[in-house]
């Protein structure tokens, strides 16, 4: 049951967050009238954190991912990171490996001290022969406890 909550809390997070697209001018081709931007991820469907943290300091942290191709496998590791005066460390880590194009999600809780947090998420995909093909990171937006 509980993993049926934690699956269905996933995917409300993925329909009503955002996240974030950049395209590098090397990624623009004008094609006359149009513009055809390139997308960010090649072998990645899509790649989604998630943080949130209750009045008790307990941090619900969440990664979300897929592939496009059944030959591929995916490893996705996610990092509770807080930050301090020298930059953002990573205080907790899980990871989860699956084949494509399933999707792939880790939900986790940990308790935290008073600060500022954030979750990122890293997909690795790699071929039938173990080569990495892709490798990216997103971040959740930050919260404060």
């Amino acid at each position: 049951m509980k993993k049926f909550v934690c699956i269905g809390i996933l995917v409300l997070m993925s329909l009503f967050s955002t996240v974030p697209a950049y395209a590098a001018d090397n990624g623009i081709q004008n094609t006359g009238s149009q513009t055809v931007i390139t997308p960010q991820f090649t072998y990645i469907s899509f790649l989604i954190p998630g943080l949130s943290i209750n009045s008790s300091g307990k941090a619900s942290c969440s990664g979300m991912t897929s592939t496009y191709n059944s030959s591929h496998t995916t490893k996705l590791t996610i990092e509770l990171q807080k930050s301090s005066a020298s930059g953002w460390g990573t205080i907790k880590s899980w990871s989860a490996t699956g084949p494509g194009p399933n999707t792939i999600d880790i939900y986790k809780e940990y308790y935290v001290a008073h600060g500022t947090y954030r979750v990122c998420a890293t997909a690795k995909v790699y071929n039938a022969y173990g080569t990495l093909l892709e490798s990216q990171s997103v971040c959740s937006s930050t919260v404060i406890y």
